[in-house]
């Protein structure tokens, strides 16, 4: 499944963030619902019982005295549905 989108926005400024330590960032994201998008949804589980991902973001931190700096994050992979006797087992 591939269809890309360009968008771009900002979350609100966390502040500063501690060094060495964990800091989970919430960031909101709009997905298209459009019917070539879910048509293109159901051939993809329809295919493996999966969903195909690939997610790009752009980390942009403003460093002193050098400006924004922008660090790019990728991350892919595949979301394995439950199938109905996984549901079954869980009862």
């Amino acid at each position: 499944m591939s269809h890309s989108s360009n968008r771009s926005g900002k979350i609100p400024d966390p502040g500063s963030l501690p060094g060495n330590e964990t800091t989970v960032l919430d960031v909101p994201v709009k997905v298209p619902h459009t019917n070539s998008v879910l048509l293109s949804l159901v051939r993809d589980i329809g295919a493996d019982w999966d969903i195909d991902y690939e997610l790009e973001l752009g980390l942009t931190v403003d460093i002193p005295l050098i400006g924004d700096f922008t660090i790019p994050i990728t991350s892919k992979g595949e979301i394995k549905l439950p199938s109905l006797s996984d549901l079954w087992k869980n009862e």
